[in-house]
């Protein structure tokens, strides 16, 4: 079953807002200040010693299982919600950093890349699921599929050398005031 660009589009765009609403819900979950600490620790002892390909292969790993239908949403669901509560912890513990709007993350070179990867595999997904309920999977619909996979993977690729380099130059000290 090949849809339109019209309808190709549009499943996209549904997916990224749907993608933005989660990770903001994230972000508005109230913690308190214990819960945030342990989540913040943990996931700048996570990042201690990764890199730009630990970056790509952790949100490529991610991505992959987006495409996959029904547990893709699943994961963008678990992802965009774990995303937001670690940035809601990090903001809410830091001294030096406060953004009025959390969704901000998304205007960064890296974000806008990695939001674009997500909502097209989460609308791959969904429109992978229908195509085979109504049994009309075809061997054009499996050149698109890997088409997006391929897509997915250059965006994570060079958003992650983008986040790298801009990981290398915040300073220090945001991240080791919570790793203790």
């Amino acid at each position: 079953m090949l849809i339109s660009i019209k309808k190709r589009l549009l499943l996209f765009f549904v997916a990224a807002i749907f993608f933005l609403c989660i990770f903001y819900a994230g972000y508005s979950f109230k913690m308190d200040e214990s819960f945030s600490k342990e989540l913040s620790k943990n996931f700048i002892n996570q990042i201690r010693d990764i890199d730009e390909l630990g970056i790509f292969f952790n949100n490529l790993k991610i991505a992959l299982v987006m495409f996959i239908p029904i547990i893709g949403i699943i994961m963008g669901t678990i992802s965009g919600f774990s995303t937001g509560l670690v940035f809601n912890s990090i903001i809410n513990l830091s001294d030096t950093v406060s953004y009025t709007n959390p969704l901000i993350i998304f205007l960064t070179p890296f974000g806008i890349l990695e939001l674009l990867s997500y909502g097209l595999a989460i609308s791959r997904g969904g429109i992978l699921f229908f195509e085979l309920i109504k049994r009309k999977f075809t061997k054009k619909s499996l050149i698109y599929l890997l088409i997006e996979v391929v897509l997915v993977g250059i965006m994570l690729f060079t958003g992650a050398i983008i986040e790298w380099m801009m990981i290398e130059n915040i300073p220090r000290y945001n991240f080791t005031l919570y790793s203790t």
